[in-house]
C-alpha cells in the first residue's frame, strides 16, 4: 500500500515550559469544565467514502498503529492526513497553547488520566461504534474513547531466570533478584507508573493511604539495587538482551518479544493485572470536525480492531474479533478492577507518593 501519511517530528520549544512525561501529561492545570452526558452522534456505523478533504492528528501512538491505520483511513475515505508525532504530554500542551485556534483535529493515542487533565481541548463525542466495545471500557466520559487495551506483565529471561519462581509481585522481592530488575522511571513512565497502581490495587487497594501496598513498593524499589531503565523499551530490551532477568512492561512489548523469537516469556502476575485503555479524542474547534468524528469511527470498527490484535499485536477493545492463536484471552487472565477515576483525581499525588517511598528507600 502506497503511504501518503506526512509524519512529522514534534520539536516543541523550551518556552513551554513543560517538564514533560513519555507517555504522560503534562504540568498545565486545566480550567475545570462543565460535566455534561455525552451525545451519541447518528452517523451510520460504517465508514463511508465521503468527498475526500483533510485530517490532522496529532499521535503518541506506536509508529505500528499510525502505519497501519492512517494510510487504510485514507484509502477507505479519501481524506487526506497530516500526522504530526511526539509525546502525549507535549502533544496535549500544545493544542492547549494552541488555543481556539487549533491546528489539530485529533489526538490519536494516549491515556485517560492524560486526557483528564486536559479535558477542556476536547469536546464530547461517542462514536455509534461504541456500542460493539467490551462494555467495560466504553465512553462514558464523552470526550475519551478507548481503541485498544494494555496490561501490566512481567517479561522474563528464561536463559537467566533459572530456577527463580516469578508468577507475581511478591516473587520480585527475592533477593536472588536484586539489582536484576528492570523498569523505567514510574513518574516518566507510563508502564511503570501502571505497575505501581496494580501492585497498590493488589495489595490493599489504590489509595494514597494504602500503607500495606506502598510498603511493598518501598520493598520493591529496594530489590531494584538503585537501577532504572532509561525508558520502557530500554527496559525490555535489556531482558531481551540478556542484561537483566525480569522487566516489569506492557502485553503488547512482551508478545512482539515472545513471537519474534526472544528468550523470553510473559508472566501475568498472579496476584491480578489490569488492564486499561489507550485514548483518542476530537479536539474542540477542530477545522474538521466531521472527518474528526470519521476517523474515530473508523479506528472502532470490527476491521481496524482486527488489524490491532492480528496484525500489530495489541489487545482490541472489540471481542467480536479474531483472537490470533498465541494471543492469550482476556478471561483467561486474572484481572484486578483498576480505579481508573481515582487515578484521574489524583494522579499527581500517586507520583509524590511514589516519589517518597522512593527517597525512603534512597534518601541521598
Amino acid at each position: 500500500m502506497k503511504h501518503s501519511v506526512k509524519v512529522l517530528a514534534l520539536l516543541l520549544t523550551a518556552s513551554l515550559g513543560f517538564g514533560l512525561l513519555s507517555g504522560c501529561g503534562g504540568g498545565s492545570s486545566p480550567s475545570p469544565a462543565p460535566s455534561s452526558a455525552p451525545a451519541e452522534s447518528s452517523a451510520p456505523s460504517d465508514t463511508q467514502p465521503t468527498t475526500g478533504g483533510k485530517l490532522v492528528i496529532y499521535s503518541p501512538a506506536t509508529e505500528g498503529q499510525v502505519n497501519a491505520v492512517i494510510p487504510l483511513f485514507e484509502e477507505k475515505t479519501g481524506i487526506k492526513v497530516e500526522v504530526i508525532t511526539g509525546g502525549t504530554g507535549e502533544l496535549l500542551a500544545r493544542v492547549d497553547a494552541e488555543g481556539d485556534s487549533p491546528y489539530a483535529d485529533v489526538i490519536f493515542g494516549g491515556g485517560e488520566s492524560s486526557y483528564t487533565e486536559y479535558k477542556h481541548i476536547f469536546q464530547d463525542y461517542v462514536s455509534p461504534e461504541d456500542k460493539n466495545v467490551i462494555e467495560e471500557f466504553r465512553n462514558t466520559l464523552g470526550f475519551c474513547t478507548n481503541y485498544c487495551l494494555d496490561s501490566a506483565i512481567f517479561i522474563v529471561n528464561t536463559d537467566l531466570v533459572g530456577d527463580i519462581e516469578i508468577n507475581g509481585y511478591m516473587d520480585l522481592l527475592n533477593p536472588e533478584l536484586k539489582g536484576k530488575i528492570a523498569i523505567p522511571d514510574p513518574t516518566a513512565s507510563s508502564s511503570a507508573m501502571m505497575h505501581i497502581e496494580t501492585l497498590l490495587t493488589d495489595f490493599g487497594g489504590l489509595t494514597l493511604e494504602n500503607e500495606e501496598g506502598w510498603d511493598v513498593v518501598r520493598q520493591l524499589v529496594a530489590n531494584l539495587d538503585g537501577k532504572l531503565a532509561s525508558g520502557s523499551s530500554a527496559a525490555w530490551k535489556s531482558v531481551a538482551d540478556g542484561e537483566m532477568v525480569v522487566a516489569l512492561s506492557y502485553e503488547e512489548a512482551g508478545i512482539i518479544l515472545a513471537r519474534d523469537g526472544a528468550p523470553v516469556k510473559v508472566i501475568y502476575p498472579e496476584e491480578g493485572t489490569v488492564f486499561t485503555g489507550s485514548t483518542i479524542g476530537v479536539v474542540k474547534n477542530c477545522k474538521n470536525l466531521d472527518n474528526a468524528k470519521l476517523f474515530v469511527d473508523f479506528v472502532l470498527s470490527q476491521e481496524v480492531q482486527n488489524i490491532f490484535c492480528n496484525d500489530l499485536d495489541v489487545r482490541p477493545v472489540r471481542d467480536d474479533v479474531s483472537y490470533p492463536d498465541y494471543f492469550r484471552p482476556a478471561t483467561d487472565v486474572k484481572t484486578v478492577y483498576l480505579d481508573q477515576a481515582y487515578v484521574n483525581a489524583h494522579k499527581q499525588e500517586i507520583t509524590d507518593k511514589y516519589m517518597d517511598a522512593y527517597m525512603d528507600v534512597y534518601p541521598g
